[in-house]
Parts: C-alpha cells; sequence; structure tokens
C-alpha cells in the first residue's frame, strides 16, 4: 500500500528508495560528541544531534552545522511530551511536530507523534511501537500497519562497530531527517 511521501521536515530528505543509517553517540573517528552521529552506508556523517544542558533542548544539525531542527522537552508533563520546532526556533509558529508516550504508565514503549496541523490529537499521525532497551522500534503511519521505519540494535551496517551504534532501515519516501528526530527524542 504506497501512502504516499512522508515529508515532516523537508522533502529532500525523501528518496525514492530504502535508506539505511547508522547511529552512535561517538562520531566515526570515535570522539564523543555529546549527543549522536548518524551516518550512511558509505560513513558519511549526515546529521548531528547536540544536547544543550543550560537550554533544556537538542539540535538536530545536518552535516555542515546547519540547525535543521530544535527538540525540547515539555516541562511538567506527565507522558514525556516533547515538542520539535523547525530550525532554531521555538515559537508556535515554528512548530512541526509534538512526540509523547501513549499512556502515563506503560509496560512496553509506546509514542505517538501528531504533526502541528494535528491540533485535535484525536488521532496519531505516526506510533512508535518497541523496546528502548533492546534498540528495537518500529515507526508506523498513524493507526496503520504501514511501516515507515524500522530502529535496531542489530544493524546492517559495518561503518561503524556494532557494539557502539545502532541502525535503522527507512522505507522509500520517507523524511530520514525526520526519523532522525525521532531516534534523537527516544
Amino acid at each position: 500500500m504506497d501512502m504516499g511521501m512522508v515529508a515532516v521536515v523537508n522533502p529532500l530528505f525523501c528518496v525514492p528508495y530504502p535508506i539505511d543509517l547508522a547511529f552512535t553517540s561517538k562520531s566515526p573517528n570515535y570522539v564523543r560528541t555529546g549527543g549522536f552521529t548518524a551516518v550512511d552506508s558509505a560513513g558519511k556523517v549526515l546529521f548531528r544531534a547536540k544536547n544543550s544542558f543550560l537550554g533544556g533542548f537538542t539540535l538536530l544539525q545536518d552535516a555542515a552545522g546547519n540547525t535543521l531542527l530544535t527538540m525540547k522537552a515539555k516541562l511538567m508533563s506527565m507522558h514525556g511530551r516533547w515538542q520539535v520546532f523547525a530550525g532554531d526556533g521555538t515559537e508556535v509558529q515554528d512548530l512541526l511536530f509534538n512526540i509523547k508516550k501513549s499512556s502515563y504508565v506503560q509496560f512496553h514503549d509506546e509514542w505517538v507523534v501528531y504533526l502541528a496541523a494535528n491540533t485535535k490529537e484525536d488521532e496519531c499521525d505516526f506510533k512508535i511501537k518497541g523496546s528502548y532497551r533492546k534498540k528495537n522500534f518500529t515507526i508506523y503511519r498513524g493507526e496503520s500497519s504501514s511501516v515507515v521505519a524500522q530502529l535496531t540494535k542489530k544493524h546492517k551496517l559495518h561503518v561503524l562497530p556494532k557494539s557502539q551504534a545502532f541502525g535503522a532501515t527507512i522505507n522509500p519516501n520517507c523524511d530520514y531527517s525526520f526519523i532522525t528526530a525521532l531516534i534523537a527524542i527516544f
């Protein structure tokens, strides 16, 4: 079933083929980054997530250091809600999406994503199910069984030592910067 292009951050990050990424808290030259680095199958750095301890937010930057997203945890949230904004903005007009735990008490990890236009939050736009401890998640389009990405500890890429990284396979026409932002949050 073709559910169309999933371009949340930028359609430039949608490709017509599956893409595999590896994520590590160390850069390819094994230096701690204070966040994590996403690399492609050739070992090329695509994104860096940098934590800001003073501001309480995380930045997602491209390889050139341009800020694509600002991810901010909402204080005093029972569901662990995060808000994600375009660029380095944090105003309501910059909001792209929200992510939160599906319920206050969880026996398994499940998150829901609401795009900014979905203000009623009746139905989620994306659902994430899996295990944080095992680094094994599946990201679905809404409440459907349509998989947009899978995250696993046993990744396919050999550009990073498997003990220091985990991987994701992102389906065709899905914004891989969006998936990277979700992974940065959880």
